[in-house]
């Protein structure tokens, strides 16, 4: 059963007042989310914090720094997982990582990175694939916290069962606990795994390209924006790629109907992989 509030034209005055009013304090910028998550994750705000009603919610978050931090939590989905859609990691392992140049420094960006587990994963292929070889892969998030938990590299232990299947169906043939060190708890991903690893903080919506990159991963990040969103970040990805580099989005995620997917040709339409034309 959805809960979601419909919000009538006064709580979504308020609403956008309180985005608003965050992006000019914080320069966090959620004005052009899609309204639909954006109900979502106010629904649920409200539910968790026994608010009254969205007014409440608006007022209580607007004076109090401890009820707006938690606000803005409530606007990340860190809900990611090693080797998510593995199939998508065995296409990058066997098809795409042949294809990139072997001539310069192979620069990789992990946008959307959250709690870092699609990074290691990342990682951990390219450095089985590419052994030896000089890599940079820059993992960005909007969301401090995340990016924090991601630089550590600290995961439940109890978690790697399920990430050592998603490697092996990524075409993983080593023993992952290898690449982790584990006590009860935490498993603690190794040194040799982190040291190519850049993570900083960086806002899609309103930041510009930093770098030109072989590989973009940024997927799910799309569904979260409204369209006018997507076209601006569809944009600055392509512009951050390289001629002939590789962009691969979520499942639910297209470059159709966007004024940038001329710049792209499908390598995978199933799994949501394209290659900028040279």
């Amino acid at each position: 059963m959805d809960d979601t509030i419909e919000l009538n034209p006064v709580e979504q005055k308020l609403v956008d007042d309180l985005l608003q009013e965050l992006y000019r304090q914080r320069g966090l910028d959620y004005r052009n989310y899609s309204r639909t998550f954006l109900s979502r994750r106010i629904s649920a705000f409200v539910k968790k914090q026994n608010f009254n009603s969205v007014e409440e919610m608006v007022e209580r978050v607007m004076e109090h720094d401890e009820d707006l931090e938690r606000f803005i939590g409530s606007l990340s989905l860190p809900t990611t997982r090693m080797f998510r859609d593995p199939q998508v990691f065995r296409y990058l392992r066997e098809s795409i990582i042949p294809m990139l140049s072997r001539t310069h420094l192979t620069k990789v960006w992990s946008a959307g990175c959250s709690t870092g587990e699609e990074t290691y994963s990342l990682a951990i292929i390219l450095h089985e694939e590419l052994p030896g070889r000089k890599i940079l892969t820059f993992a960005t998030d909007l969301n401090e916290k995340s990016l924090y938990k991601a630089k550590k590299g600290i995961y439940q232990v109890r978690r790697m069962r399920a990430y050592t299947l998603g490697y092996m169906a990524s075409g993983g043939t080593r023993d992952f606990s290898n690449y982790y060190q584990a006590d009860d708890e935490n498993a603690i991903f190794n040194e040799d795994i982190k040291k190519n690893l850049v993570f900083a903080q960086h806002n899609l919506v309103t930041d510009s390209s930093f770098n030109e990159f072989d590989l973009i991963l940024c997927r799910n990040v799309l569904i979260y924006f409204n369209r006018g969103l997507q076209e601006r970040v569809v944009k600055l990805l392509s512009k951050s790629l390289r001629p002939g580099g590789v962009l691969i989005l979520g499942d639910k995620e297209s470059l159709r109907a966007m004024s940038s997917q001329n710049d792209f040709f499908e390598l995978d339409r199933m799994l949501r992989v394209f290659r900028k034309r040279e």
